[in-house]
């Protein structure tokens, strides 16, 4: 009966080693093939993502979001002080670049969705190409102005 209660638990425990170094194994393998900050995989936007990295590059975060499937779940619902928490300043519209104001001025002209309102706002994130639709305060959506 001690033989094998010894038995049971000497395969549990060697199961329990195998699976943290394995674990281990994966994560350096994780660490080891997406290096780059601007990587949407790198454990480091992975971890801001889900709000777990405090400390990462906000320029770094935003490159990053560029390559990122569900950027607009970054933003969406946030208001401007929830904005600036997260991706640090905002610039409203007559202080951003020429080319994103006429990024601005070509989506409103394509669609209804970026015309101009009174319960309507548009941020950029700090000095990128994220241009961020307010609508009642909360954002709602998120365009990369990029080659338009």
């Amino acid at each position: 009966m001690k033989k094998a209660i010894a038995f049971r638990s000497a395969i549990f425990v060697s199961g329990v080693a195998l699976g943290v170094v394995l674990s281990f194994a994966l994560f350096m393998f994780w660490i080891e093939h997406y290096p780059w900050d601007y990587d949407p995989k790198n454990i480091d936007y992975v971890l801001w993502k889900y709000g777990h990295n405090p400390n990462m590059n906000l320029d770094d975060a935003l490159s990053g979001m560029t390559h990122d499937t569900w950027a607009v779940n970054r933003v969406k619902g946030l208001d401007k002080a929830q904005l600036t928490e997260r991706f640090g300043s905002l610039k409203g519209l007559t202080e951003a670049r020429p080319y994103d104001q006429r990024c601005y001025a070509e989506a409103s002209k394509m669609t209804a969705l970026y015309a101009p309102s009174p319960s309507k706002e548009i941020v950029f994130l700090r000095e990128s190409d994220w241009m961020v639709l307010l609508q009642d305060g909360k954002a709602s959506n998120i365009v990369l102005c990029k080659g338009f």
